[in-house]
């Protein structure tokens, strides 16, 4: 298996997970979080909005440059 192969793999199983975690927040009975309300708590501060940031700065240049 190559390391693309397995990068691509990891990030599916990250992605999984994610939509799993949020599909679970959305059940009546759950203590998990929803991603609007942990991106609204980050955000409530500089250094959330600067990690925020930070974030969209990497995936840009992970997915978008070449």
């Amino acid at each position: 298996m190559s390391s693309h192969t397995v990068t691509l793999l990891g990030y599916l199983v990250l992605a999984a997970t994610g939509l799993g975690l949020e599909l679970a927040a959305h059940r009546t009975d759950s203590r998990v979080p929803s991603i609007r309300v942990v991106l609204a708590r980050v955000m409530s501060s500089r250094a959330g909005r600067l990690a925020v940031m930070a974030g969209w700065v990497w995936l840009g240049l992970h997915f978008f440059a070449l």
